[in-house]
């Protein structure tokens, strides 16, 4: 197979990486070395079946990667690779727009009462304990932190690390939402000169006590209303974002007798941060 031979593995798994499967790497490439071909040259050079290669032009065809020049036989003109991207970045715009329509819609429709009404069916057979679970990766911890501050109601006890306070900047629509409600925010985190430039975004919407020299548990602790809890399971500093763990639960047995003792402690020896 001539593509793999000449195309370095690092550039097939770049584009592995921006959605492109293997034939559609394989075909993209060998139609960059031979700028212009038939399918029955581009299956040769790149290996991928003859049976398989229409479809597979048609779909980078379709994602911005391929030009076509109907005769006989067709023929396939390669997008200069910026211009490929550029068209394949509009493309998922474009289906992200859609897709987010798509979502705002169903979010109003009977469909979404209707999914509401069966997961509300038999709830409260559920013991609490049995809503738990591991989060992995930071982004989806974040997420999962966003759609219980979206259920907040009456506080939220926060403590964390020097980056964890840097990430609360990710939820300052929520924050802002929370203190027009009037509940009561509270951080217990290391200020340093990292991320001491971030207060101000902050203590609008919060209390906020640096940690910083007192000794407290290591990693991150989220409580909500006394409900529910996340607990990080690493230290973010040993860790890529991609590995952090955390645990959830919704468990008041958890949240205010077993965490909020622990983020208690720590409060009342905290020092109160103020804006200069």
């Amino acid at each position: 197979m001539v593509v793999t031979q000449t195309v370095k593995r690092k550039v097939l798994e770049g584009l592995k990486g921006i959605g492109l499967n293997l034939y559609e790497r394989n075909l993209y490439t060998a139609l960059l070395i031979k700028k212009i071909a038939t399918a029955s040259e581009l299956s040769e050079l790149s290996g991928v079946p003859r049976a398989r290669v229409y479809d597979v032009l048609e779909s980078l065809e379709q994602k911005g990667f391929v030009i076509v020049q109907h005769g006989s036989p067709f023929k396939y003109v390669a997008v200069e690779p910026v211009s490929a991207f550029e068209n394949l970045k509009l493309n998922v715009e474009r289906e992200a727009d859609q897709r987010i329509k798509r979502l705002e819609e169903l979010k109003k429709s009977d469909i979404m009462r209707e999914l509401v009404s069966i997961y509300k069916k038999d709830l409260k057979l559920i013991s609490p304990e049995n809503f738990t679970g591991l989060i992995k990766s930071n982004d989806k911890i974040n997420m999962q932190i966003k759609n219980l501050l979206a259920k907040t109601s009456s506080y939220v006890n926060i403590l964390t690390s020097e980056k964890g306070l840097e990430e609360l900047t990710y939820h300052l629509k929520h924050f802002s939402k929370l203190k027009k409600n009037k509940v009561n925010i509270r951080v217990a985190a290391p200020i340093t000169d990292k991320n001491k430039g971030i207060l101000s975004e902050l203590l609008p919407y919060m209390k906020i006590k640096d940690i910083k020299g007192i000794e407290s548990p290591l990693g991150k602790l989220h409580i909500f209303d006394g409900e529910h809890v996340i607990l990080g399971l690493v230290n973010d500093r040993e860790v890529e974002p991609s590995q952090e763990v955390a645990f959830w639960t919704k468990s008041s047995h958890v949240a205010k007798e077993l965490m909020e003792p622990i983020f208690n402690n720590v409060w009342e020896r905290a020092a109160e941060v103020q804006l200069n």
